[in-house]
């Protein structure tokens, strides 16, 4: 009886011990925990500056916590930290290897710090395909003027895929704005040759600019004609079609393409400038500057 008491009571000692680790760990990590979940409030806030010095808090209190390093992460990322937070995402794989969330944002980072092939092998192990990744990357390049970044990514794009036609037409608009035009041309006929049998407004937009290019004006104006008619959400559309209206000879009806550019996509300064460009070189000078000042609003 004696040796049966004695056997409850160490048992009992022990679950009262392991009840004790347990309380004193969760108290350890409980300020961890809270600063994690004030840290994501604040991030979904667009509170960056809270964010991230309650997110370290909380990575610092739980360093074993996956889910912290990554919105550490993603919140440096957000702060164009990403050497930061390229730190915090490996963290948070080495944690939790295989979370596709975690190795897309770390691309995102590898991106930013030039580590192009790191970044390709991440973007694959998120699922992330590696055409759409390119074709991502060439035109984020064009968009903030990286000419030569951009032509790089949307060959491999090309390269990638060589039976999508607008992986050629995108290629030959990062060749158009590195200034080779014959390039530009020779790639946008390309991807043409692999439309589809009944072509996509897309399709005829640069079936219009290759004619313009070739000095076809007449051609590029029913190709960007029919292009708008069919996709009106096309944004260089009727900019083109007024240069092929020009160099056909049509000056009134260039104005008037240009115009309806202005009223479809405001925000682009460029038809404001080539009806200023008109204006002036038919001696209205009152009117060019009005157009060149609606431009610079812009």
């Amino acid at each position: 009886m004696a040796m049966t008491q004695t056997r409850s009571s160490k048992r009992s000692l022990v679950w009262l011990a392991c009840g004790l680790l347990l309380g004193l760990r969760l108290a350890i990590q409980f300020p961890g925990w809270l600063a994690l979940n004030q840290g994501m409030r604040a991030w979904r806030t667009q509170d960056l500056g809270l964010a991230i010095d309650r997110l370290q808090r909380a990575t610092q209190r739980v360093p074993t916590s996956a889910v912290a390093w990554r919105a550490q992460g993603r919140v440096q990322l957000a702060q164009v930290q990403p050497a930061a937070a390229r730190s915090a995402l490996e963290k948070a794989l080495a944690l939790q290897s295989h979370d596709r969330l975690t190795h897309l944002e770390l691309a995102r980072a590898l991106e930013q710090v030039g580590a192009d092939d790191e970044a390709q092998t991440h973007y694959r192990q998120a699922g992330w395909p590696a055409y759409a990744s390119l074709r991502r990357q060439a035109q984020a390049a064009l968009s903030r003027g990286a000419v030569r970044d951009a032509v790089k990514r949307a060959g491999q794009a090309a390269a990638v895929e060589p039976t999508r036609a607008e992986a050629f037409y995108l290629w030959g608009e990062a060749l158009w704005a590195q200034g080779d035009q014959p390039a530009a041309v020779s790639q946008w006929q390309a991807g043409l040759a692999l439309a589809a049998k009944q072509p996509a407004a897309l399709d005829d937009y640069y079936e219009g600019r290759v004619a313009l290019a070739r000095s076809d004006p007449a051609a590029a104006v029913i190709a960007l004609q029919t292009a708008w008619r069919l996709d009106a959400t096309l944004p260089w559309t009727g900019l083109w079609l007024g240069e092929a209206l020009l160099a056909d000879g049509q000056p009134a009806a260039a104005a008037n393409a240009w115009q309806e550019q202005t009223r479809r996509f405001p925000a682009n300064p460029w038809a404001y400038r080539r009806l200023g460009d008109l204006a002036r070189a038919q001696g209205d000078a009152a009117a060019a500057q009005r157009w060149y000042d609606l431009a610079d609003s812009r």
